[in-house]
C-alpha cells in the first residue's frame, strides 16, 4: 500500500477517534460549542485574527486533550515560572491561547491577565474561569488585543510571560515595543520557545537551534539577562527586561 494512502488512513482513524473523544466528553464538548460558534463569525474577522483562530479548529480535531484542564495540570510550563522569582506581582501572559496554563497559575497564587488575539481562545479562557472558584476567578482575567496597539496606560504589569509564541513571530520588534507599553519600567518578560524542532506546528517561522539564535532574535529589542536551556523538555527560555 502506497506511503501516502497509509498516512491518510491514520489521519482518517485519528479523526475519526477524536469526534468519538469529543462526543462523549462534557468537557470537549462545551469547548467545540464555543469553536464551532466563533467558526461562524470569522467573516467578521482580520486575516491575523482568523489564523489565530484556525489554531483551536485544528487542536479539537487533531489534539483534542490539550483542550481539557487534566492535560495541563501538571505541565512544565506553568511549573517553570517558580524558577524565575523576577516574574512576579501582577502578571500579563502574552499569547494566552485558551488560558489553561493561567488558570493553573492563579490556583498556585498567581494574578494573571491573559491577552490574546484569538476571539476563540479568549472565549475558552474565559468558559474555564467561570468553572473556578471565585477567589481563582478574582485573580484571572482575559482579553482579546493586540500588543501592536497602544497598551492600557491605567493597567500596567509587574511583569510578563510569553509560552510558544514567539517562533510564530518573524519580527519581534514591533511585538516588544507594544509589551513595553503595557510593563512597568524595568519589568521582566520571561520567553519559552521550543527548542529547534521540539513541539513543531506548521505555524512556526523560526526554530532556535540555540541559545545565541534565541539571543540574536531578541537582543536588539529587548535585554536579555539570560537564556536557559532545557533538552529534556525541549525548550529555550529567555529572561528579558524591558
Amino acid at each position: 500500500m502506497p506511503n501516502s494512502i497509509i498516512t491518510l488512513s491514520r489521519s482518517l482513524r485519528s479523526f475519526l477517534n477524536n469526534k468519538i473523544r469529543i462526543a462523549f466528553d462534557q468537557e470537549l464538548r462545551a469547548i467545540r460549542r464555543i469553536i464551532t460558534d466563533g467558526e461562524k463569525r470569522a467573516e467578521e474577522l482580520d486575516e491575523l485574527s482568523r489564523e489565530s483562530d484556525a489554531v483551536f479548529v485544528r487542536r479539537l480535531w487533531t489534539f483534542p486533550q490539550a483542550l481539557k484542564m487534566s492535560f495541563w495540570e501538571n505541565h512544565f510550563e506553568w511549573k517553570s515560572i517558580k524558577n524565575y522569582p523576577k516574574i512576579h506581582g501582577r502578571m500579563l501572559d502574552f499569547g494566552c491561547g485558551s488560558g489553561h496554563l493561567d488558570v493553573m497559575l492563579a490556583r498556585n497564587g498567581m494574578t494573571v491577565k491573559g491577552i490574546d488575539l484569538s476571539r476563540i481562545g479568549i472565549t475558552i479562557a474565559n468558559y474555564l474561569k467561570s468553572k473556578e472558584e471565585p477567589e481563582i476567578q478574582a485573580r484571572l482575567s482575559f482579553e482579546v488585543a493586540d500588543v501592536t496597539k497602544a497598551g492600557p496606560a491605567h493597567e500596567l504589569f509587574d511583569s510578563a510571560w510569553s509560552a510558544h509564541v514567539f517562533e510564530h513571530i518573524s519580527d519581534p520588534g514591533p511585538v516588544l515595543l507594544g509589551l513595553r507599553r503595557w510593563l512597568k519600567p524595568g519589568g521582566y518578560l520571561l520567553i519559552s520557545v521550543p527548542l529547534g524542532f521540539a513541539h513543531d506546528d506548521p505555524g512556526h517561522v523560526n526554530h532556535f537551534e540555540n541559545a545565541k539564535q534565541l539571543n540574536d532574535f531578541l537582543a536588539k529589542h529587548i535585554t536579555v539577562e539570560r537564556i536557559d536551556t532545557s533538552v529534556h523538555y525541549g525548550v529555550l527560555r529567555a529572561l528579558c527586561k524591558f
